[in-house]
This record gives C-alpha cells, sequence and structure tokens, in this order.
C-alpha cells in the first residue's frame, strides 16, 4: 500500500518526483486557480498571504496516503511522519493545533491534533484540490489556525449543476510499499439537485528501507550508554495500513440560493511502528501473519454536513455551513484487546456573509462556534474526559487602490474548556492582521502582511498528565497556562504568468508566550517525564519558488529552498525544526507525454532541542514518466514514478519517530487514472 508515500513523505526534504511543489501541471500551463479557503474564494494572485493550491494532474501524480506526505513538497510544508498510517502537515516549523485541517472549509473534527499517531480522518485521494495558507490564518479560522491551514476540497457539495456525467477511476501501486489502491467518483445532476459520490480502497504492507530502522546517531547513543542496538533492517516492522474511505453529496441548485448535504464514513486499520512502549507480547492483528504482532490502531468517524448558500440584494451573499461527526480511534494491543479507546464528538457552524462595505471596500464577516467533546479511556489516556466549546466573530475588508491593494481584518474567541474533576478553562483571544499588495511592473508585485496572533492553549497543553505511547514520553501540562501571544510579519515578491512563476517569501513571528513539550530530566515508570511549558520563542525563515521554461521545446525548470529557525528567547532550540532543504528539477512535456528528474537535498539538522538528536542531511533522487491521452468524453493519465533512486537513509526530523522510522528505500511507483466527462 502507500504507493511512495514515504518517498515522498519525506517530509523534511521534499519535492514530489516528477511533479515538484513548485512546477506546473506537467501537461500544461501555469493556471490561475480560485483558494476556496481565502476570505472572498480568490485566485492567488489576490491576496497577501502566501497561498498554494495542489489540484488536476499535478494531484494525481503526488497522490500519497496520507495528507502529511502528500504536501510535504510544498514550499515551507513538512510532516509529522508516522510511517503510511498517519501523518500531519508542518508549516514553517509549526505543527499540532497550530495548523488546522479542514474538509471544505470546517475542521476534521478528529484526533489528529491531539497525538501524532492519530491518522486525519480524510484520504488525499477523495479531494478536487488541497489548498495550503501558510502563515496565520486566524481571521477566518480561528486560534488554532496560527500556524497556517489546509484545507481538502471535495466537492461532495456542489456549488453548480454538472453539464454531464463526470467522474474517474484510478488504480496505483508501490514497490517499496506494496500498495494496492483503488479510487472512483462520480457526478451528475437530476433535475435541480446535483449529486456526487466518491470512495477509495487502499492497502500497504511492511515497507521498505534501505538500512536499519534506527538510525546512526540513536544506535551510537545505545552503544555509549552499555546497550545493544536493534538489529532490525530493511523492513520497518507493524507499518502495514488499511484504508475504506467514501462520501455521497446532494445539493438542490436554485437560481438565487442552494441547499446541500453529504454524508462521508473514514475507517483505517494501520500498525504503530516503533512500538512506543506497548508491551509486544504476541498475536497478531487478523488479516496481517506477515507483521510482528505490534500495536495497530482501528479507526472510525462517521460525518455530516449541511451547506447553504443565499444571494440577497446589492450582490451580497449570505453562506452557512455546519459539520457533526462521531469519532472513535481505538489503540489495540498485539492481542487484540483495546488498551485505549478515544471518542470525539464534534460539532461546528460557521455563518458568513460577503458584503460591499463603505469606502469602496469589500469583505466578509461571520461568526463561527464550536463544541468538541473528547473522552478517553484505558491506561494510556493521557488526557482527561474535556468539552471544548468555541465562539468566534470575525470580519475582512480589502480595497484596491489606483497603484496598491490593502488587506484588513480581526477576530474575537471566546474559549471554555471543561470536564469532570478538571479546573477548567476560560479566555478570549484577539487576532488582527493587515495585507498589502503593491504591483512593481507587469506581472511583478511586492506583498505583505502583519499579525496580531492569539492562541488558546490546546485541552492536551492544559491537563495533559499521564504516559504518551505514541512518544515515548510521560506528559504534564499546566492548567494556568495564559494564552499564547506573538508578532508575524512578512514580506515577498511574487511574479506569475502564463508559462512563469516565482515566490519568494521571509517571515519571522515572535512568541511572548509560546506553549512547548520540554524534557524534566525525571522519570515515571521507565519513561522520561516531558512538561509543557511557556517562555517567549521566535520563529524566522524564507521560502523560495522558481519555475520558468528553458526555450520552447517543452523544457521547464524548477527551483525550491525553504528554511526556519525555532529559538527560545532565554536560549536554546525548539524541537522538530526543519532543517534546510533545497531542490532542482528539470522536466519535459510535449503532446501527451511527461517526465521529469529531481533531486532534492536536506541538510543535517543540528541545531536541536534538549533531549533530542541531530539528523543527518541526505539527497533524494527521483524520476518520473506520465502520458496523458485524451478521449471522446474524457481522458486517460498513465505514470511510473522512481524514488530515492540512490536508495538513501533519509529521516524527517520534524517527526517523532525519525530516529526509528525513516522514510522508504528505491521504489517504483505506477498508476492509471481513467477520468470521463470532463
Amino acid at each position: 500500500m502507500n504507493p511512495r508515500i514515504l518517498v515522498t513523505g519525506c517530509a523534511c526534504l521534499s519535492l514530489a518526483p516528477a511533479t515538484p511543489a513548485w512546477s506546473a501541471d506537467p501537461h500544461g500551463e501555469l493556471q490561475e486557480i480560485l483558494v476556496t479557503s481565502t476570505p472572498l474564494a480568490e485566485a492567488l494572485t489576490s491576496t497577501a498571504q502566501s497561498i498554494s493550491v495542489i489540484a488536476g494532474t499535478k494531484l494525481a501524480l503526488r497522490l500519497a496516503p496520507t495528507l502529511g506526505e502528500t504536501l510535504a513538497g510544498e514550499a515551507g510544508v513538512h510532516s509529522t511522519f508516522f510511517g503510511p498510517g498517519a501523518s500531519r502537515p508542518v508549516i514553517r516549523g509549526l505543527g499540532g493545533d497550530r495548523v488546522q485541517v479542514l474538509t471544505d472549509g470546517l475542521a476534521t473534527l478528529d484526533a489528529s491534533g491531539l497525538s501524532e499517531d492519530h491518522a486525519v480522518a480524510i484520504d488525499p485521494s477523495l479531494a478536487d484540490q488541497i489548498e495550503i495558507v501558510r502563515g496565520p490564518a486566524t481571521l477566518l479560522y480561528g486560534t488554532g489556525a496560527a500556524g497556517g491551514i489546509v484545507n481538502v476540497v471535495t466537492n461532495r457539495l456542489h456549488d453548480g449543476l454538472p453539464g454531464q456525467l463526470e467522474g474517474l477511476v484510478e488504480l496505483r501501486g508501490d514497490t517499496a510499499y506494496r500498495e494496492r489502491a483503488l479510487a472512483g467518483r462520480m457526478d451528475a445532476a437530476l433535475g435541480r439537485v446535483a449529486l456526487h459520490l466518491d470512495a477509495v480502497a487502499r492497502e500497504t504492507d511492511d515497507y521498505d528501507i534501505p538500512g536499519y530502522s534506527q538510525s546512526r546517531a540513536l544506535r551510537e547513543q545505545i552503544i555509549a550508554a552499555g546497550g545493544q542496538p536493534d538489529e532490525v533492517r530493511g523492513t520497518v516492522a507493524n507499518s502495514w495500513t488499511e484504508t475504506l474511505s467514501g462520501g455521497a453529496g446532494a445539493t438542490w441548485v436554485g437560481d438565487e440560493w442552494r441547499l446541500g448535504a453529504a454524508y462521508s464514513r473514514h475507517e483505517a486499520e494501520y500498525g504503530i511502528p516503533g512500538g512506543h512502549g506497548h508491551e509486544e507480547d504476541g498475536g497478531e492483528p487478523d488479516g496481517h501473519e506477515e507483521d510482528d504482532g505490534g500495536p495497530w490502531i482501528d479507526l472510525e468517524q462517521d460525518r455530516l454536513d449541511l451547506d447553504f448558500e443565499r444571494s440577497l440584494a446589492g450582490g451580497a451573499q449570505l453562506r452557512i455551513s455546519a459539520a457533526a461527526n462521531a469519532y472513535q480511534h481505538a489503540e489495540l494491543e498485539p492481542t487484540g484487546e483495546v488498551g485505549t479507546l478515544y471518542e470525539v464528538d464534534g460539532r461546528e457552524v460557521r455563518l458568513a456573509l460577503d458584503h460591499q462595505a463603505p469606502w469602496d471596500f469589500s469583505g466578509t464577516a461571520g461568526i463561527q462556534w464550536q463544541q468538541v467533546e473528547l473522552a478517553a479511556t484505558g491506561e494510556e489516556a493521557f488526557v482527561p474526559d474535556s468539552r471544548t466549546r468555541t465562539l468566534g466573530a470575525f470580519l475582512f475588508e480589502q480595497r484596491e487602490f489606483e497603484a496598491w491593494s490593502l488587506e484588513l481584518g480581526g477576530r474575537i474567541d471566546r474559549q471554555e474548556v471543561s470536564g469532570a474533576g478538571l479546573d477548567g478553562y476560560a479566555a478570549s483571544a484577539v487576532n488582527l492582521s493587515a495585507g498589502v499588495i503593491l504591483p512593481i511592473a507587469g506581472h511583478l508585485q511586492l506583498v505583505g502582511q502583519l499579525a496580531r496572533i492569539e492562541r488558546h492553549p490546546s485541552s492536551t497543553e492544559l491537563f495533559a498528565d499521564g504516559p504518551h505511547a505514541a512518544t515515548g514520553q510521560f506528559e504534564i501540562g499546566n492548567p494556568g497556562f495564559d494564552t499564547e501571544r506573538g508578532l508575524q510579519a512578512e514580506a515577498g515578491l511574487r511574479f506569475s504568468d502564463e508559462h512563469r512563476s516565482m515566490d519568494l517569501r521571509a517571515f519571522i513571528v515572535d512568541y511572548e508566550s509560546y506553549l512547548f513539550l520540554a524534557p524534566t530530566g525525571g522519570e515515571v515508570d521507565g519513561l522520561p517525564v516531558f512538561e509543557y511549558r511557556q517562555e517567549g520563542a521566535r520563529f524566522h525563515g524564507l521560502e523560495a519558488t522558481l519555475t520558468l521554461p528553458l526555450g520552447r521545446d517543452g523544457w521547464s525548470l524548477g527551483l525550491l529552498a525553504d528554511a526556519v529557525r525555532g529559538e527560545l528567547d532565554g536560549g536554546g532550540n525548539l524541537p522538530r525544526i526543519p532543517p534546510l532543504r533545497i531542490g532542482v528539477e528539470l522536466a519535459y512535456a510535449r503532446g501527451a507525454f511527461g517526465a521529469a528528474l529531481s533531486a532534492r537535498h536536506s541538510f543535517e539538522q543540528d541545531r536541536v532541542a534538549a533531549g533530542e538528536l541531530p539528523t543527518e542531511g541526505h539527497t533524494l533522487l527521483d524520476a518520473e514518466f506520465s502520458w496523458r491521452a485524451p478521449w471522446a468524453r474524457g481522458q486517460t493519465l498513465a505514470f511510473v514514478r522512481a524514488s530515492n533512486l540512490l536508495d538513501e537513509d533519509a529521516r524527517v526530523h520534524s517527526s517523532p519517530l525519525k530516529d526509528e522510522v525513516p522514510l522508504a528505500g528505491r521504489s517504483l511507483a505506477a498508476g492509471l487514472r481513467v477520468s470521463f466527462g470532463r
């Protein structure tokens, strides 16, 4: 399973094989795409924020089993790589609750932000497009978007009526993961009703690696302490996965309004590589006799989405979106016995009014309400049961002057966290933002943004008190934490036309009260004790992408570089900060044929936090060949992708398992996508 998940999943090295994140569609020109997660569903060049979109053929070629690995090739984006079963995006060194993952503009309402071994409850194969907003997106999406957002657009709820029956079927596989994946979707119109169906089934086995599972640094540390390192090599044990996901939607599309409802279900079973403190006392989950009998996860989510949109007088537009889910996540011992059970009941309602304002401003205003009830039972439940309620109000306005554009926005949120035996938490947070776009010459723009960030502490940061098996740590929170506050500034240059694009960004985030997990030096039940602390901290870095043609013969060049530093004001480095990385791609596209050769280098990360081992640098060499053939009512896309041709031992520094679970070794992936009616 897992078509090159790992390889593409090089969170820390990233660029996707033949279609790196900075490149255009491998068979076409650079295209302007509307971004639904911006305030007014604008084009990429119409907002000051750093945003990228993966869609179309580019998305088809970059797909991986997890969302984090699908996006790991984007500038400034890494992942928490936890094998092919679980991986969340990390944006500019920030992850967890600071990066909000959305489905069609609403929170996923799962438990993926609670722990790195918890998968995001959506398969990227079901996406029409995936949108990434770097930097604070708190104005529209609340304090949980202090680091950015990732919005998976499924199109289960249509904006309009399909002109004809549309759909696709896709089959793909991979040698390193032994992936088998089948996905399909269909859209049709029945009178005024737009209908949608989608489904994906995916399976992988324990995946192949070039050398030892344990890193050189970890092995040397174990030997120095008088121990014996693990001799497992060639395969990451207990890394198998099984996924079944799908959904259906129906939308009534009228002349002035539309109303839609969608239901989706996500099921996933996957092994937890590394063991993570679980007792491996024998036994294996059914259907995985080849595995070593390690712990595994059984995840289920049922979700209902509602969407209403109405055109009003004066060009105003009212939209009401709502989601409700029932989520269950069981962590099972090798015997099949449930060790820990997490249950999440989530509700979210969002109301937004797009409008024209005085003085030639236009914008959106709205309110958002969310309630999440978390229940955790079992010996390894390191967080208590809790209920989190959040109510927010936001306003965003923009105006185009003769020579420049201005964006202004603000949001206020009130959050309350309660639960039996808890002291409780209640506080307000205010976020403000201002951005400018200054055209310089032709398609060249100067962009800048200044934001005041406030983030409520998560229930984990407040109330954690117990062994966290996924990280192999005993974690302690503090209910007395203040709201996390900081200032963010960003400036850049960007250029885009039919064939070329460039985006250069520099950013800094200065936190006066940053929350992070730090070692205490103590030990409980054989686990090192870590506690959440709140101190001043600073993030700063840059991102650069360039895509340009080489002559008129179909050749193009892509370049990428990104870097981020995370430091405490009192001295020392923040944990799991990705290293500097650079990449280059030479691509060729002519007619139906596309090919690319890419090299990406992640430098050594030796600026590490207390208790953290350094990560060696590595270079990944990838090649890709694709063929796209249109036919009467659709097209066929076939591709072959060779990943990690040098068979390097590559590890993702932003992953808590970097010293136990490397990326996949040399692999060959192939896929076939047949679409019709498009």
